[in-house]
């Protein structure tokens, strides 16, 4: 059924929860399992500005991936207690377009995630991660809430 399931993650509690229920679910089915972080570009946040921040904004992006690498972490090694594989990966952009483009590129099965993250406010005025990943991706979402 599932061979390969991708659990992205932004350190919320509710992503913290999918990912749980997506190892479990990897487990059972004997399946492979990648939890994913997302850094947004700051440019999404700048607008117009963007140019005017250089280094500023290489080094906050840097401390955002450092921040993203520890969140993972700290998810692989709370995930270990299921008798899994658990492999990491960090990318930047939209986490909405990132989430779909590797499940599709990677040909994931099913993509398990929580409901709202870290960002509920941007969430419910943008629309949230969770609506345009189920909306975009070419394969299975299990929404966790």
């Amino acid at each position: 059924m599932y061979k390969k399931i991708l659990s992205p993650v932004d350190g919320s509690e509710r992503s913290k929860n999918a990912a749980a229920h997506a190892a479990g679910l990897a487990e059972k089915l004997g399946a492979e399992l990648t939890i994913l972080h997302v850094v947004t570009p700051l440019s999404t946040y700048m607008g117009e500005y963007s140019d005017r921040l250089g280094s500023i904004e290489n080094d906050l992006i840097n401390e955002y991936i450092k921040e993203g690498q520890q969140i993972l972490t700290k998810f692989k090694w709370d995930l270990k207690k299921n008798d899994i594989t658990v492999k990491t990966e960090l990318k930047i952009g939209n986490p909405a377009d990132e989430i779909c483009k590797l499940a599709e590129q990677e040909a994931f099965d099913l993509i398990v995630m929580g409901s709202r993250g870290l960002g509920e406010l941007r969430g419910y005025i943008m629309g949230s991660v969770s609506n345009r990943v189920v909306r975009h991706a070419k394969c299975s979402v299990l929404i966790y809430r």
